[in-house]
């Protein structure tokens, strides 16, 4: 009560402490994120190191128990990309990204190892269904990845139905690393080529022209690209709209995320093994990447891609972007279409080859 007899709050100074350290907490979180060092941060703030430290510690933690803590039963899952990070020499961090029905893009979890090994792949594909994750239930799971053993090893011990697809960059670079520079810019013009048709009749035709070109430059390259034809033209062979292919038929998606990862964990001299350093830096990075998820290109063909992954009834013929979808043109024409189209994805020739090659 004052003086005058009028009351008003009085504002506690231990409650102004506590307020201010958490919004101190953001701050330190928020600086070290853009790659200030820890004794810059205090200076900016006026503390510690160690309080800096601290602060780093308690809200990191606060966010990956919020990434770990959400409910994944909701998500209607059509298809997931696997890729993995590797943060040092002796760490790798396999990541799971799923695409639901309605084209939105979820990152999943993670699972940290000593390498992309089968076993540290099962170990997240485990702790996704421990979360509630009813992937490959409702249809088969369209999985998107690399060229490793080791996730295609776990897929099938988890979904034996799942339809596995190859990424096409990753299969363009293995080509192009085992030919001459003069017949590279033919192998990209081909790739594209196979980028762009629809359906399977026109993938088998682009496939085929695509080999018999590489068998009468390099033999070797000519039968490891023929060993991986079912998984290069798994996504073909389902026969859905070719507005989907630029989604499907890479893993640019869960790559632009490990970029963007890199960019920020990278900045880690040491990790501790011996802490939860690597996962709380890892869930805070993969928090921040996701703020800038947009939904896939083609997402209203969805509906197509479900129906032809086993979904039956009517709630898949209501998810259908049209009633009547127009006639399929012929492998031929599509070739010369494909031709004309250009993709955001397509490499260079002066790209180094060993850009995240997991």
């Amino acid at each position: 009560m004052l003086p005058t007899g009028l009351e008003r709050e009085v504002k506690l100074k231990s409650y102004s402490e506590v307020k201010r350290r958490k919004g101190m907490f953001d701050e330190v979180l928020e600086a070290i994120c853009h790659g200030a060092s820890g004794s810059g941060v205090g200076k900016m703030l006026g503390v510690s190191a160690s309080t800096v430290c601290e602060g780093w510690k308690a809200r990191s933690k606060q966010l990956l128990d919020e990434f770990r803590g959400r409910d994944l039963s909701e998500i209607d899952v059509v298809a997931m990309m696997v890729d993995g990070v590797f943060p040092g020499k002796d760490s790798c961090v396999v990541v799971a990204l799923a695409i639901d029905i309605h084209g939105h893009k979820h990152l999943l979890d993670f699972e940290e190892g000593s390498s992309e090994s089968a076993e540290v792949v099962k170990g997240l594909f485990a702790r996704l269904h421990a979360r509630g994750l009813k992937a490959g239930t409702a249809r088969r799971l369209l999985l998107v990845r690399d060229g490793s053993d080791a996730i295609a090893k776990a897929v099938r011990h988890f979904w034996p139905d799942a339809v596995q697809q190859e990424c096409l960059v990753h299969v363009e670079r293995g080509l192009c690393a085992k030919l001459s520079w003069k017949h590279q810019h033919e192998v990209v013009a081909r790739m594209n080529r196979l980028r762009g048709v629809e359906g399977a009749e026109a993938g088998e035709e682009a496939f085929e022209g695509l080999l018999e070109f590489v068998r009468g430059k390099n033999l070797a390259a000519a039968e490891s690209l023929e060993s991986r034809k079912d998984g290069i033209l798994s996504f073909h062979r389902l026969n859905v709209p070719a507005t989907l292919n630029v989604t499907f038929l890479s893993t640019n998606h869960i790559e632009n995320v490990m970029r963007n990862s890199r960019g920020m964990i990278g900045k880690v001299c040491r990790w501790n093994a011996k802490t939860d350093q690597l996962t709380r830096w890892m869930g805070v990075a993969l928090l921040r990447a996701q703020e800038g998820f947009r939904r896939v290109r083609g997402h209203k063909e969805l509906g197509a891609l479900a129906t032809a992954l086993g979904r039956s009834g009517s709630a898949a013929s209501s998810l259908r972007s049209s009633a009547a979808p127009p006639e399929r043109p012929s492998a031929k024409e599509q070739n010369e279409l494909a031709s004309e189209i250009g993709f955001t994805y397509q490499m260079s020739i002066g790209q180094p080859a060993e850009i995240l090659t997991i």
